[in-house]
């Protein structure tokens, strides 16, 4: 029953019960006005509290809509605390019920009622009023394109890190997945990177890629004199420290104090061949097209020289959940050296519209449809090699440390208002400040950085990167 019904009803019941002669009448009249008066008042205070109530629930369900992963009964508990302190004990004499109910994995319905004590409405009976308010929300968002730019370097293969990052990169993937819309278009690639990036030996005619032909080189090497081992004794084995990527790693080598070797031997010379072959692998333009966008006729190099190594192919984006998840477990930890801008700028390229890869929205269409376009980028370390163009082979970190945020700007800086890309960045493990300062500086915004110390951290900083990327909105 409405407020406004209930105040008729209260009008009538006066008006009836008038008798007697007109001056009796009208003084017995002044009470049911007194009476209707102050029940607009009750009415009055009872609109606010409706008000006050709705906006404390609207406001309950998304703050705990925001994470999809919280139990009913901590959701339970977080939706009564916010309403007591935002407002609804102020409005109601008294919070009745709480209902909190998921719906699905994208939905959640809350609904809160209680009492208003009256005024003036007592004098009749009314000593409260019910008030309940109910709101509906879903997680879901226009239309999104995601490019996962991950290290692939060798650092990444101790400690756990490179499973730690397929279950980080999983948990992003799912989230998104699970409340993408009916109507919502969601597509995701990933670039495993590291000293280069591989984009697929399948693109080698490309018009916008230039790969010379494979060729053979055969080395030739003249005879020499040597004593073969017989005997080896008082053998031990040494640990022995090594370098890649950076990262010390340790290795074993046998040591012999006594080697017995024969007569000396001639061993006839000969040759061998070293084949050089595509294999993916491509470089960077020369500066400063290597952090730009545009320009299609500057070729980008590839590749064929064997000793010049890269990760798996690049996958374009794709609106499977399945396939760009299997892309994520082939994943290996295998780079030489981390050129982070060789990454990001394939990470740019892979949601653009333009030349070498088109897959995603123009501009126009972003703002039309309601499209946002974000790269998230991870790396366990600092930059170790900068570009000697078109090869990334000098070793000079902060010139790469510089190419990285010239880069970065330049992404942020692509398009206006909502056209624009969101960049997410992520350090892991990573103990240089140089290398956390240019990544938080990189991100769109500081909320868009996240530093992970372990692989829990790394997993709840994905988490918060697909929550980010997830709209709340009312439904009902």
């Amino acid at each position: 029953m409405s407020i406004f019904t209930k105040a008729s009803q209260l009008t009538k019941k006066f008006s009836n019960n008038i008798k007697g002669n007109v001056a009796i009448s009208f003084a017995i009249s002044v009470l049911p006005m007194a009476i209707a008066a102050g029940s607009a008042i009750d009415y009055a205070k009872a609109s606010r509290a409706d008000t006050s109530l709705q906006s404390a629930v609207d406001n309950a369900a998304l703050a705990a809509g925001y994470d999809t992963d919280m139990s009913n009964a901590d959701m339970h508990t977080l939706v009564v605390d916010y309403l007591k302190k935002n407002g609804a004990n102020d409005a109601l004499t008294s919070l009745d019920t709480i209902t909190v109910d998921k719906v699905g994995n994208a939905g959640l319905k809350v609904k809160a009622s209680g009492k208003l004590k009256t005024s003036f409405m007592g004098l009749v009976g009314y000593d409260f009023i019910d008030l309940s308010a109910e709101t509906y929300i879903k997680n879901s968002y226009g239309n999104l394109e995601v490019a996962l730019v991950l290290d692939n370097t060798f650092s990444m293969s101790g400690g756990g890190k490179m499973a730690a990052l397929k279950n980080a990169a999983h948990t992003l993937v799912n989230k998104l997945h699970d409340n993408k819309g009916p109507s919502s278009e969601l597509k995701i690639g990933l670039v495993p990177f590291a000293q280069y990036v591989n984009i697929g030996m399948s693109r080698r005619n490309a018009p916008w890629v230039d790969v010379p032909a494979d060729y053979d080189q055969t080395h030739n090497y003249g005879g020499y004199w040597y004593r073969p081992v017989i005997s080896r004794s008082n053998c031990r084995t040494e640990s022995r420290t090594g370098h890649r990527d950076g990262v010390a790693y340790t290795y074993n080598v046998n040591v012999c104090r006594t080697i017995v070797r024969g007569p000396r031997q001639w061993r006839a010379g000969g040759s061998w061949v070293e084949h050089h072959r595509w294999k993916g692998c491509v470089g960077s333009r020369a500066n400063p097209m290597n952090i730009q966008d545009s320009n299609p006729a500057s070729k980008i190099p590839g590749f064929v020289n064997r000793r010049i190594k890269c990760p798996r192919e690049f996958t374009t984006l794709t609106d499977s959940k399945s396939d760009i998840n299997t892309e994520i477990d082939n994943m290996t930890a295998n780079g030489n050296a981390t050129y982070i801008p060789a990454g990001l700028m394939w990470g740019w390229r892979l949601i653009s519209s333009d030349v070498p890869i088109t897959d995603g929205t123009t501009k126009t269409e972003m703002k039309d449809d309601n499209f946002t376009k974000a790269i998230v980028l991870m790396t366990d370390g600092k930059n170790t090699v900068s570009p000697s163009y078109p090869k990334h082979d000098v070793s000079n970190g902060n010139a790469a440390n510089r190419l990285t945020k010239k880069l970065c700007e330049n992404i942020n800086n692509d398009g206006t208002g909502v056209e624009k890309i969101r960049v997410y960045t992520v350090t892991f493990n990573v103990t240089d400040p140089a290398t956390k300062t240019m990544m938080r500086e990189c991100a769109t915004n500081s909320d868009y950085y996240f530093d992970a110390s372990d692989s829990a951290a790394l997993a709840a900083a994905f988490d918060k990167i697909g929550k980010s990327l997830v709209t709340l909105f009312i439904s009902q």
